[in-house]
C-alpha cells in the first residue's frame, strides 16, 4: 500500500515538473523569437558581432534593442522598431550605460526596488525606461535620456 502511494506521489510530482518546464519554455518563446529576429535585422544594417544584452521596450511603440560589439570590437547599440523600419545605431560611449541610468534615478528618486530596465526610443530619442517599486509597493516609471541622463518623464504610484 505504502509503495503505491509513493509511486502515485512520484508520478504527480514528475507530471508537475514536466508541465512547469513546458509552460516556461512556451512563455519565453516570443522573447527568444524577437531576439533572434532583431539580431538578423541588426546584422543586415551593421557589422554587429556579439550581443551582450537584449531589451524589449514598449511605450508608444515597441522597440527591440541589442547592446554588444561590432567586428572592430567597438561597443554599439542597435535599436530596431518592431515594424523593422528605421534602425538606429548608437555608439555606447555616447550615452549612459544601464548602471549609469539607474544611478541617475537613485540620485533624484528613491526607489525601493528596481523591477526592470529597457532601452528604446521615446519621442525620437534613445531613452532608458526604469520600472521600480516604491515604498508603498506601487510602481513608478522613469524615462531617462540616454545622452544627457535627464529624467524626461515619470509616472508614479501606479
Amino acid at each position: 500500500m505504502r509503495k503505491k502511494i509513493l509511486i502515485g506521489v512520484s508520478l504527480v510530482l514528475a507530471t508537475l515538473i514536466f508541465c512547469s518546464i513546458i509552460f516556461f519554455v512556451r512563455a519565453n518563446r516570443p522573447m527568444s523569437r524577437a531576439k533572434k529576429e532583431a539580431i538578423e535585422i541588426a546584422k543586415e544594417h551593421t557589422d554587429l558581432d556579439q550581443v551582450d544584452r537584449f531589451y524589449w521596450y514598449t511605450r508608444e511603440n515597441s522597440y527591440f534593442t541589442l547592446v554588444g560589439t561590432d567586428q572592430k570590437d567597438e561597443a554599439i547599440i542597435v535599436i530596431i522598431p518592431q515594424s523593422g523600419d528605421k534602425v538606429t545605431v548608437l555608439n555606447q560611449a555616447d550615452g549612459l550605460t544601464e548602471e549609469a541610468a539607474l544611478q541617475k534615478v537613485y540620485e533624484t528618486e528613491n526607489p525601493n526596488k528596481v523591477i526592470k530596465m529597457n532601452l528604446g526610443m521615446h519621442e525620437g530619442q534613445p531613452t532608458w525606461e526604469v520600472v521600480a517599486e516604491n515604498e508603498e509597493n506601487r510602481l513608478d516609471y522613469y524615462l531617462v535620456d540616454f545622452k544627457t541622463g535627464e529624467i524626461v518623464s515619470s509616472i508614479k504610484n501606479i
